[in-house]
């Protein structure tokens, strides 16, 4: 087994031994769920608020009480208070069914800007998260038009997946049922996230091995 193969077979196990899948489920079903509620007994506003503060309770819980703080959580801090914010202004609950649009929109402009103006945003995310060695750890290999354009690739992919599902949300909001919309919200935010997470632990290891065989 060759040394990349090593270092993409433990970033596999780390993956999948960190990877806090629960926190995700519930911070992804538990809002939904509070607000097909509300919605239900003609409260949707009140819904929409309840839901749009959980994911910010569930990021302080995690990092204070469980001491435990997930970067994704994190960085999704930002564009809860947003959302929050939106639906105080407008008092409006489709605010809050179609931020999610919006924001997997932003993140995708952000992933494939990271692109041009850096480095790809996914090795920033990967190497924080103390998931992938940095960059001086690696040695010449991190320095090698092989290793960048993995990461470039994969960043490219979050961005132009998130662009689709942000296409796939704003469409299905006005052509389908509030119960089926909100199917499509869940399976577009966790299971998405969890197998963009999943496919960047496989892709460089299948990439460089590829690349190699081939030269």
């Amino acid at each position: 087994m060759t040394e990349r193969e090593e270092m993409s077979k433990s970033l596999w196990l780390l993956m999948k031994e960190n990877f806090p899948l629960k926190q995700f489920l519930i911070g992804a079903l538990v809002p939904i769920l509070l607000f097909y509620s509300f919605h239900r007994v003609d409260e949707a506003l009140l819904g929409a608020f309840l839901a749009s503060s959980w994911g910010i309770g569930v990021s302080v819980v995690t990092r204070f009480i469980l001491k435990n703080t997930n970067l994704f959580a994190v960085l999704s801090i930002p564009f809860s208070l947003i959302e929050l914010a939106g639906i105080s202004v407008t008092l409006n609950p489709d605010f809050y069914l179609l931020w999610p649009a919006v924001g997997k929109t932003l993140w995708g402009l952000i992933y494939l800007g990271s692109v041009v103006v850096s480095r790809p945003l996914i090795l920033i995310i990967a190497q924080a998260m103390g998931m992938f060695p940095k960059s001086d750890d690696l040695g010449d290999f991190s320095n090698t038009d092989l290793f960048c354009s993995a990461w470039v690739i994969l960043t490219v992919i979050w961005g132009l997946v998130h662009l689709i599902v942000a296409v796939l949300l704003f469409t299905s909001h006005y052509w389908f049922p509030l119960e089926t919309f909100l199917i499509i919200r869940i399976a577009s935010g966790t299971p998405i996230l969890a197998a963009l997470i999943a496919f960047s632990f496989w892709f460089p290891r299948w990439y460089w091995d590829r690349s190699s065989s081939t030269t």
